[in-house]
C-alpha cells in the first residue's frame, strides 16, 4: 500500500473529531517518513521537498490563517487604542479650557479637574504593570490639570501675590522631579528640573 493511499484510507464512521485526529497523526507519519527518506538519500532530495511541501500544505494555510486573523485583531485593538488616546486628550483640553472660560460656578470645573486628576493617576498606577502606553500619557495629562488647577486657584483666591503663584508653579516642578524619579520618568525629571532651575534663575536675576 503506498502512502497516499495510507493516509486516504476511509476512516467512515468515526466521530468527525476523532477521524480529523487519525488524519493528522498519519499525516506526521507519511512526513516522518519522507523526512527519513530525504536524509537517508533514499529518493532524490528534490522529490522528497516535492512530497514534504503537498502533504504540509493543508498545515501552512491554517496557520496563514490564524496568522491573519492574529494580525487583524491587532490591528483592531491598536485602532482602539489610539481613539482612546484621542479621547482622553481631547476630555484633558476641554477641563483645561473650562478653568478659564468658565467665570461664574468656578467651583464645578475645579471639582470636575480635581476628580479627572484622581481618576487619571489612579488608572494609570494600575496601568504602569502592563507598561502600557497609556500610563505615562495619564501622568501627563494629570501633570497639565494640576497645573491649570493651580493658576485657577491663585486667580481666583490669591491673585494679588505674585509669591504664591510662583510657590505654585516651583511645588508642581517639584512634584515633577519626585515623579519622574520614582517612577523612572525621564521627561518629568527633566521637566522638574529645568522648572526649578528657571525659578531659582528668576530669584537671582530680578
Amino acid at each position: 500500500m503506498s502512502f497516499s493511499t495510507f493516509y486516504e484510507s476511509d476512516n467512515t464512521g468515526l466521530p468527525d473529531e476523532k477521524r480529523t485526529n487519525m488524519s493528522l497523526q498519519r499525516k506526521q507519519i507519511i512526513m516522518n517518513e519522507i523526512s527519513f527518506w530525504k536524509k537517508n538519500k533514499l529518493l532524490p532530495e528534490h522529490y522528497c521537498d516535492f512530497l514534504l511541501t503537498l502533504y504540509a500544505q493543508g498545515e501552512n494555510q491554517e496557520e496563514e490563517q490564524t496568522e491573519n486573523a492574529s494580525k487583524a485583531v491587532l490591528a483592531k485593538n491598536q485602532n482602539y487604542k489610539v481613539i482612546l488616546y484621542v479621547v482622553v486628550g481631547l476630555l484633558t483640553a476641554i477641563l483645561l479650557a473650562s478653568l478659564f472660560v468658565m467665570t461664574t460656578a468656578v467651583f464645578i470645573p475645579i471639582i470636575l479637574v480635581a476628580v479627572a486628576i484622581l481618576s487619571f493617576l489612579y488608572i494609570a498606577i494600575k496601568l504602569v504593570k502592563n507598561k502600557s502606553l497609556m500610563a505615562p500619557l495619564l501622568f501627563v495629562f494629570s501633570a497639565l490639570l494640576l497645573l491649570g488647577l493651580s493658576f485657577k486657584v491663585w486667580d481666583i483666591y490669591f491673585v494679588e501675590e505674585p509669591l504664591v503663584l510662583i510657590g505654585l508653579i516651583f511645588g508642581n516642578c517639584l512634584l515633577w522631579l519626585f515623579s519622574g524619579l520614582m517612577m523612572k520618568l525621564v521627561y518629568f525629571s527633566i521637566s522638574g528640573v529645568l522648572g526649578v532651575l528657571l525659578i531659582i534663575g528668576y530669584y537671582i536675576f530680578m
